[in-house]
């Protein structure tokens, strides 16, 4: 899977989802209610991001987003047919090291006009990775 963030500007994270499971654990904590209080039940989704970063990404699911969720997939029929054939395709086979020479080649910086630099500025960010290519 490809996940990308507003909050993490232009990089784009691979990972995998780890587990899915339900739970009453505060989301804030990880860990079990305290002090006799009582946590409403929550789809916990786990994910693993592996690349660029190594990082493990929880979402709590409450059960208003479920429905929510589950309501806009059966209130389009195109939607559901998408899942449907979505579900029985095979996964792609993405090619690690042409991920790699895509990461490298992103990383050089393009001829063009210099622009001046301020000083103390700091290096210039460099621009999004491309989404790697399916093996056909």
């Amino acid at each position: 899977m490809f996940v990308r963030s507003t909050g993490l500007g232009r990089t784009l994270l691979t990972g995998r989802i780890d587990k899915i499971v339900t739970t009453t654990v505060v989301p804030s904590t990880l860990e079990p209610p305290t002090d006799g209080s009582k946590e409403p039940m929550r789809l916990l989704v786990e994910i693993e991001i592996t690349n660029p970063v190594h990082w493990t990404v929880r979402a709590f699911i409450d059960p208003p987003d479920l429905r929510e969720m589950i309501k806009i997939i059966l209130t389009r029929p195109g939607l559901i047919l998408s899942c449907l054939k979505f579900l029985f395709m095979k996964g792609p086979k993405y090619d690690e090291q042409a991920q790699a020479g895509t990461h490298v080649a992103a990383a050089v910086p393009l001829p063009g006009p210099a622009v001046p630099s301020k000083v103390g500025s700091g290096p210039a960010p460099a621009g999004p990775r491309p989404i790697p290519v399916r093996k056909k």
